[in-house]
């Protein structure tokens, strides 16, 4: 059990990371309003930014924003469920499934990891926020936001992952080398 307890701590941050994906995505459905006012919130937020990502939001979101609104809906909703089921069913499951059912565990905890990240990293341009390595503007600021914070932490979900999954699939590949083979290639 006392050798569990590191892999226990990380899903434990995989379903808390999973919970906020899931009620950011909830909120903005149950609340409604998000797809129809994301235009406006873009264009007041974004005004301090420049560049390429400013460009991006004026020829290709803003004019798009009630279909992006929905896909973020989704997206974060899908985001959450992922992340939390791949977590419980790890922890749940991981010895009952075969090794179809752990790479699969593994890919949905990678892919969603990878949407967190892109979905993080757009939110927190799309604010004009400063870079998390600077220093606040303010006393009352916080000196990292949580679009800055959770990339972080699903780049470690998608690297244990994808070493996981990595460590499995030397595993099966031991396993085959070691298997005697007659020699017709057919197992005895």
């Amino acid at each position: 059990m006392n050798a569990r307890l590191p892999l226990i701590g990380l899903l434990a941050v995989q379903v808390i990371i999973g919970f906020e994906w899931f009620m950011s995505g909830l909120t903005k459905l149950v609340r409604g309003g998000f797809p129809s006012g994301l235009a406006d919130e873009l264009t007041e937020k974004s005004e301090g930014i420049g560049g390429w990502y400013r460009d991006f939001l004026d020829d290709v979101v803003i004019p798009n924003a009630t279909g992006f609104g929905y896909l973020i809906e989704l997206s974060e909703l899908a985001v959450g469920i992922a992340l939390i089921a791949a977590a419980l069913t790890w922890l749940r499951a991981w010895e009952r499934i075969g090794a179809g059912g752990r790479t699969a565990v593994l890919a949905v905890t990678m892919l969603a990891a990878a949407g967190g990240i892109l979905m993080n990293v757009a939110f927190h341009l799309a604010n004009g926020s400063a870079h998390p390595w600077l220093i606040p503007g303010d006393g009352f600021d916080e000196g990292v936001d949580l679009d800055s914070l959770m990339p972080a932490i699903q780049l470690v979900l998608a690297a244990v992952s994808a070493g996981t999954w990595l460590g499995l699939r030397r595993e099966r590949q031991a396993l085959t080398f070691a298997t005697p083979h007659s020699a017709s290639g057919v197992l005895p």
